[in-house]
């Protein structure tokens, strides 16, 4: 089956493959061929498919996927492979992420902008991790 990943910028992939593996907003998704089509959103999380064999990782920020009998077409707003990954700026990300997550109390007159900022720390930690995750596979 044929895979495609683009952001709005580029086309970052477009190969064979034997299988997929995508970050759904729900939970992950594994496709083979022939799978029953579908589209859904996409969080922040490892995009991995195999092909010849090898399997192969992409860090995919948010986004959708359209999944047809042979085709699996992913359109996200980032994408990074391994080799774009700068690990230790990912590790002070995830730091600074988790010092500002201790932080944080969603209480009081101000938890409304707390609860923001929050979402907005959780997020940065996430995809501090899913970088780490990714850049594994290099």
């Amino acid at each position: 089956m044929q895979l495609e990943v683009v952001t709005p910028s580029r086309k970052v992939l477009e190969t064979a493959v034997e299988s997929v593996t995508l970050p759904g907003s729900e939970g992950e998704l594994g496709i083979l061929p022939e799978h029953i089509p579908l589209v859904t959103t996409l969080d922040t999380g490892v995009l991995s498919y195999s092909s010849n064999g090898e399997t192969r990782a992409l860090a995919v920020h948010w986004g959708y996927a359209q999944v047809e009998a042979d085709r699996v077409s992913v359109l996200a707003e980032l994408v990074e492979s391994d080799h774009e990954i700068d690990v230790d700026r990912a590790k002070q990300a995830e730091t600074r992420a988790r010092e500002t997550l201790s932080d944080i109390s969603v209480s009081g007159d101000n938890w409304e902008a707390e609860q923001q900022r929050l979402t907005k720390y959780e997020a940065k930690f996430k995809r501090a991790l899913v970088r780490q995750q990714v850049s594994q596979f290099g």
